[in-house]
């Protein structure tokens, strides 16, 4: 019966392919309509479902004299299954035969392996799923295409076997073609070509993938292949050459419950700087992690070790399987999945299945043919036999998963490179990089302690392989194999030749290994991590990751966790991502090797663009009434469509946030350009960067990026532009009390902003005036520039900007004595920030205004002022603040009944005002410690403070012993 209706059958295939699998109405929806349903999906799925269960009544009605029972849609609880026999379906007809020769195969049943084979071939007809569109629909097709190709290669394994070479060669020929750079076709054609006596053509199949795999991966060839050319250089004899099961055929009698089994695990490898995670292994094998129990029999956890290729996850694994393995009456085993070998195995979880039975003792006759029997049977040994199982580098949860019984009484230790998030019954062992004494440690075992005497180039090695195993083992054998070689040379040469390139040897390379982990990704996830690999450093979020990628923020989040599943990314916090340094430096190689680089820069151009956009957008936010540039058309109106959309802040801290977190990002970003000579845009990111780097402590950063900025926009001609970047460079002069550069910078900001008649530039550079005569002392002055300051700010209307000027001059009237003028002004300043919104700037004047309620004598409130700024919640932007209210609250402390919270919030300040670079405020709160300690007898610490203090006070020509008392300026 025909189906014309494209939907109804893409309906039917997905119920087909899941045979007596309930699939909810979200799934079918989702594979309809490939994640974009229109809003009447619901209905329509009925509908479809309606319409197939009719067409399944007619087809059952005209095949009832066959025999079959009959197929029908059955639901339950929001979901639906299509009911049938698995004969009853071409798909799951062949996808059994397959597995079924497979398993013939592996036993050594070679004749058997090959009739089943025969049966498939007979069964598959055609292109599957042929004329239906759709992403789901390519998926599908996919993967059933992947199950044909492995059967290919089974059958081409069991031929090679039987000595057929030269029948062999056409159809294997055909498919090298088409997968030039599958090694196991290769090796498979190239043994057929050997058997026939074509020696030249075998060996010039090796050189044709030799040069693609080096062309496209930039890897060399695998094992396999090696030994295989090797085999016919030396003329070995063609059957030799061919490899053979690696589990013989046994007796068909049924067999007795395995007894304790020989292990099957290789010798323990020497562990170093793995002591936790091999403690944690342990105690979970006891039943005592994650839940501890006095109950020895309780269900015990599955443990999953993850990490990037090369961690030692498999060293672990064999060191903790041989520490425990006298605990496991049964046995303990070793089950190779290899699923990051270069022979493409099969993912499914059959063949695991097969092969952990048959180590268990199970006869291959007594091993189900049926998928669901196979996975119950491996279950139920599992859930009875008390043995210690390593499933070692599995492909991911829907290999492992099936085979594991919720409540096992065996131990399961399983590597992966996945994380394995999706199975609850999996405790997670995350394996990172190793610590800087351990890798030390490793790599001095590796090359002997006579070649690792200078600690410091030994450091330098370890973090130049990123202190990991795999790294530190290749970079030790090239080393050992050049005695005339110095560990400075080898620096050298992985710092001067690129580290991937030397961080191999004979035997395999670090390329290599993380090709096999890239080969697995699908093509998207492939174009995901090239694309990442160009952010030039820092961590980044899934919006900027979006622009790299040119897709959706869900999209790119989508992917970034795919990635993230597989520790080719890592999330250092919730929701900022990074790349292992190495696999970026991989994935950038992949990148230079496959990407145009019109492509590349326009990955690049988008981060820049998107990046900016929201800049400005979040600074905008976060300090609405602050005097900036508009930005221009040319970085506002994006020219690339395809930017993902900006992130939009409902609230001033939000926006600061997001600037705080991406700042570090950004300025790495920043960086580049002005490297790569694209002065203008990062001159856009300095000036929409620039409160927010004062705020949160990056002042050296932000003092190179205003002076590269203030020296692009004068050789531009670009006054207003030039004008602020002055601004800001001479606010960060000052933070470093470089008191004659921030005159100068101040000075030319005035003549500009007079020049082209910007009121609002005067008085910020006005502003500027006023703070270097206070931090000069004098007073007299700073109070005439900041009256004409307030003038100014009057006539302008900007109501926040007058009251930062209030603020300023509360607390300068406070420093000459007119200590109730001051306290009007502050409280002035305050009202206004309260009724702005402005939490950041009320906490500043709530600090001041508590320092003038000191001055008249009210230590009471002072000190309720102050404890309000010194215990707010730590946000991006307030480190400096709640540091200078530390200070202050600390000489408003009772002593000496509060010597130690005095100290402590000092000591506190104090390292804050290092962090910064605060070197005025640091020798305030320096001199208060000393005062502190010398009243409480404590002579010798208070001297050694108070020598601090001159060294301070010279550094900024500052004598020392003033008034320690400190406000913030707005």
């Amino acid at each position: 019966m025909t189906i014309s209706s494209r939907k109804l059958r893409i309906l039917l295939a997905c119920l087909a392919l899941d045979l007596n699998r309930p699939l909810s109405s979200n799934s079918l929806t989702d594979r309809l309509w490939d994640d974009h349903p229109p809003r009447t999906a619901p209905g329509t799925l009925h509908g479809y479902l309606s319409k197939l269960r009719t067409v399944l009544r007619e087809a059952n009605e005209l095949d009832a004299a066959s025999g079959w029972p009959p197929v029908e849609i059955v639901s339950h609880s929001g979901t639906y299954a299509l009911r049938a026999e698995t004969d009853q379906v071409d798909w799951q007809v062949y996808h059994h035969l397959s597995v079924r020769a497979r398993t013939l195969a592996e036993a050594g049943d070679d004749l058997r392996a090959l009739a089943v084979l025969d049966r498939a071939a007979a069964v598959w007809r055609g292109e599957p799923l042929a004329g239906l569109p759709g992403l789901w629909v390519q998926q599908a097709r996919s993967r059933l295409l992947d199950r044909r190709s492995a059967t290919a290669l089974t059958r081409f394994e069991v031929e090679l076997r039987l000595g057929r070479f030269a029948d062999l060669v056409p159809d294997l020929t055909a498919l090298a073609e088409q997968q030039p750079g599958n090694e196991q076709i290769a090796a498979h054609l190239m043994t057929a070509l050997y058997g026939c006596g074509r020696v030249s053509d075998a060996l010039a199949v090796y050189r044709r993938i030799q040069r693609l795999v080096y062309r496209d991966l930039g890897t060399r060839t695998g094992e396999r292949l090696n030994r295989l050319q090797e085999g016919i250089l030396r003329g070995d004899n063609a059957a030799d050459l061919v490899g053979r099961p690696a589990v013989r055929p046994v007796a068909t009698v049924p067999s007795a419950a395995p007894g304790r089994r020989a292990p099957t695990l290789p010798p323990a490898p020497e562990l170093v700087g793995r002591e936790v995670e091999l403690e944690l292994i342990t105690a979970a094998a006891r039943g005592e992690w994650p839940t501890r129990t006095d109950n020895r029999t309780a269900a015990l956890p599955v443990v999953a070790l993850s990490g990037l290729p090369g961690s030692g996850k498999t060293a672990l694994a064999l060191a903790a399987a041989h520490r425990l393995s006298p605990e496991f009456p049964d046995g303990t085993f070793l089950l190779r999945l290899d699923a990051h070998s270069s022979a493409q195995p099969d993912p499914g979880p059959e063949t695991a299945a097969t092969v952990l039975l048959r180590q268990f003792g199970v006869p291959a006759a007594e091993i189900p043919f049926e998928l669901d029997e196979l996975l119950a049977r491996c279950r139920e040994l599992l859930s009875h036999r008390r043995a210690l199982v390593v499933l070692d580098d599995a492909a991911g949860p829907g290999q492992v998963g099936p085979l594991l019984p919720t409540a096992p009484s065996c131990f399961v230790l399983v590597t992966s490179r996945h994380r394995m998030a999706e199975l609850p019954t999996v405790s997670s062992v995350p394996l990172d990089v190793l610590t800087p004494d351990a890798a030390a440690t490793m790599f001095t075992r590796l090359i002997g302690p006579d070649r690792a005497a200078d600690p410091h180039d030994l450091a330098t090695v370890t973090d130049l392989c990123s202190r990991h195993p795999l790294a530190l083992h290749l970079a030790a054998s090239r080393f050992r194999s050049h005695p005339a070689w110095s560990l400075a040379h080898l620096a050298d040469r992985l710092s001067r030749n690129g580290r991937l390139g030397e961080l191999r040897d004979g035997g395999g390379s670090l390329e290599r290994a993380f090709s096999m982990s890239y080969q697995a990704l699908r093509a998207d996830q492939q174009v995901a991590l090239r694309r990442l690999s160009l952010h030039p450093g820092g961590s980044f979020g899934a919006y900027l990751a979006a622009a790299l990628i040119s897709c959706t923020t869900d999209a790119a989040e989508r992917l970034v966790e795919d990635l993230l599943a597989v520790h080719l990314v890592d999330e250092l916090t919730p929701e900022r991502f990074d790349c292992h340094d190495l696999v970026r430096e991989f994935a950038q190689d992949v990148s230079a090797r496959s990407d145009p680089p019109s492509e590349r820069s326009a990955a690049t151009d988008r981060l820049v663009s998107a990046a900016v956009r929201a800049l400005d957008l979040a600074d905008r936010t976060a300090l609405p009434h602050r005097f900036r540039l508009p930005l221009p058309d040319r970085l506002k109106n994006a020219a690339d469509d395809r930017l993902p959309h900006v992130p939009q802040w409902s609230q001033p801290g939000a926006a600061r946030t997001w600037l705080s977190v991406e700042t570090p990002g950004l300025l790495v970003l920043e960086r580049r350009l002005r490297i790569t000579g694209e002065n203008d845009r990062a001159a856009w990111f300095a000036h929409l960067l620039a409160p927010h780097l004062e705020a949160d402590g990056f002042w050296h950063e932000a003092l190179h990026m205003h002076l590269a900025a203030r020296d692009h926009w004068r050789s531009n001609g670009e006054a207003r532009q030039e004008q602020h970047s002055l601004l800001a460079l001479a606010s960060i002069q000052l933070r470093f009390s470089r008191r004659a550069e921030a005159e100068a910078s101040a000075e030319r900001a005035l003549q500009l902003a007079r020049t082209t008649n910007d009121p609002e530039g005067r008085a910020e550079a006005l502003g500027r005036f006023c703070e270097l005569h206070w931090e000069r002392g004098d007073y007299a002055r700073a109070l005439d520039l900041l009256q004409e300051v307030l003038a100014l700010r009057r006539s302008i209307g900007n109501e926040w900007q007058l009251a930062r000027a209030l603020n300023n001059l509360g607390l300068l009237n406070a420093r000459t004595g007119n200590l109730e003028s001051a306290r009007e002004f502050l409280s002035e300043a305050l009202d206004v920030f309260v009724r702005l919104g402005d939490e950041k700037s009320r906490l500043q004047a709530l600090n001041n205004l508590g320092g003038l309620l000191v001055e008249i004598g009210d230590t009471g409130a002072a000190r309720k002022a102050f404890a309000q700024v010194a215990h707010y919640r730590e946000e991006p932007g307030n480190r400096l603040d709640r540091a200078i209210a530390q200070l202050n609250l600390a000489q408003c402390a009772s002593l000496p009944e509060e010597s130690d919270e005095a100290s402590a919030l000092l000591q506190s300040a104090i390292r804050v005002f290092r962090a910064l670079g605060s070197t005025k405020n640091e020798l305030d709160a320096v001199e208060v410690l000393a005062a502190l300690h010398r009243r409480a007898g404590r002579s010798a610490l208070a001297a050694a403070l108070q020598e601090r203090a001159h060294t301070l006070a010279a550094q900024i020509d500052s004598p020392p012993g003033q008034e320690a008392r400190t406000g913030s300026a707005a």
